[in-house]
C-alpha cells in the first residue's frame, strides 16, 4: 500500500486473525455487499488518507495522526505474545491494552461516520440560527454577497471529516480510564473454533431490558458488556460486575458463536477472520440485505 493508505485496524492486529499456518491470508467479509474474499492484513482495515486533516495554514497533514499511534502499536506484539501464552499482564501491559482498546474505539469508521453526521447536523442547525439573526443580511452584504440567495436556497452544511477525527481522538484518555475501571477476562476459543473481528472491534452490549431509551448501551453504562477480539483464539471481555475468578477462561462453541454475532452486528463495513465460515457468512448476508432494504426505502418515491 502507499504511504497515504492509513490503517484504522493496525496490520499487527489483523495478523492475529490470519489463517492458521498460512503466511498472510485473511478473509474479508463485506457487510454492504454481503460478499467475502481473500485478503491480507496489509490490504485490509485501511483507507487512503484516513488519518489526514487540514491544518490551519490550509495544507493537508497526512502523517501526524498516523505517526502518533506508533508508541502504542509498537508495544502490541508484546501484549499479544503475553495473551497468547496466557500469562498474567503487568500494569504496563494492562495500560497498553486499555490504550489500544480506547484508540480502536475512538478512530473506527463507524464512530467517525456517526460523529461526523451528528456534528454536521449541529452545524446546520447553528447556521439556520445565524440566518435568522437581525445582523445576518448586513454581514452578507458587507461580504459582497446577496443575502436573498442565502434565504432562498437550502445549504448542505457538512462538518470537516479531519476535524471530526481529531475531536474523536481527543477522547481516548477518557475511554482508557473507562476501560481501566472494568473487570476483564480473556475468553479462549476451543480447538478448531475462531473469533472474528471487524472494523469496529470494540463492542458495547447489554441485554434488551437493560439498554438505554434509544436501544443502545454506552461504554459508561453500568450494565455494559465489552467484547474486543484480540486474536482468532482470544477475546477480551469487560464488565463492571464482580471480578472473574481466573484471567483466562475456556468457552464452548455456542458462546464463541454469540460473541462473533455481536462482532458482525457491530461492524461498519468489514469483518475479518481466518476462514471462510458459513455461519459468519449467513450473518453478513443478512446484515447486507437489511441495509440494502433500508436504503431502498429511503430512495424510493
Amino acid at each position: 500500500m502507499t504511504a497515504t493508505s492509513h490503517h484504522y485496524n493496525p496490520q499487527v492486529y489483523l495478523r492475529q486473525f490470519k489463517k492458521p499456518k498460512a503466511k498472510n491470508e485473511l478473509w474479508e467479509y463485506d457487510l454492504t455487499n454481503g460478499t467475502v474474499k481473500k485478503s491480507t492484513p496489509q490490504e485490509s482495515g485501511c483507507e487512503d488518507f484516513y488519518h489526514s486533516f487540514i491544518c490551519i495554514d490550509g495544507k493537508q497533514d497526512n502523517e501526524s495522526i498516523e505517526k502518533s499511534f506508533h508508541f502504542i502499536e509498537n508495544r502490541l506484539p508484546e501484549l499479544f505474545k503475553a495473551i497468547r501464552c496466557r500469562m498474567s499482564l503487568s500494569p504496563e501491559l494492562w495500560r497498553v491494552f486499555f490504550l489500544f482498546a480506547a484508540i480502536q474505539h475512538a478512530r473506527c469508521p463507524k464512530a467517525l461516520h456517526s460523529f461526523n453526521e451528528s456534528l454536521s447536523k449541529q452545524y446546520k442547525y447553528e447556521f439556520e440560527i445565524i440566518k435568522s439573526r437581525s445582523d445576518f443580511d448586513k454581514t452578507i452584504i458587507n461580504a459582497g454577497l446577496d443575502p436573498q440567495k442565502f434565504h432562498e436556497k437550502e445549504f448542505d452544511v457538512k462538518a470537516d471529516r479531519g476535524t471530526s477525527l481529531l475531536m474523536l481522538l481527543s477522547r481516548y484518555p477518557n475511554l482508557e480510564k473507562l476501560f481501566s475501571q472494568m473487570n476483564w477476562v480473556f475468553f479462549c476459543a476451543p480447538s478448531g473454533k475462531y473469533f472474528f473481528t471487524s472494523d469496529a472491534p470494540v463492542c458495547s452490549w447489554s441485554t434488551p431490558e437493560k439498554r438505554g431509551p434509544f436501544g443502545t448501551t454506552g461504554l459508561a453504562d453500568a450494565n455494559a458488556e465489552i467484547t474486543f477480539p484480540l486474536s482468532k483464539n482470544i477475546c477480551a471481555f469487560g464488565q463492571r460486575q464482580s471480578p472473574p475468578l481466573t484471567l483466562y477462561q475456556e468457552l464452548p462453541d455456542n458462546k464463541v458463536n454469540g460473541i462473533n454475532y455481536r462482532t458482525v452486528c457491530n461492524g461498519w463495513h468489514f469483518v475479518y477472520g481466518p476462514t471462510e465460515d458459513v455461519r459468519i457468512m449467513e450473518i453478513v448476508e443478512a446484515k447486507a440485505e437489511s441495509r440494502q432494504s433500508v436504503c431502498h426505502k429511503v430512495v424510493s418515491p
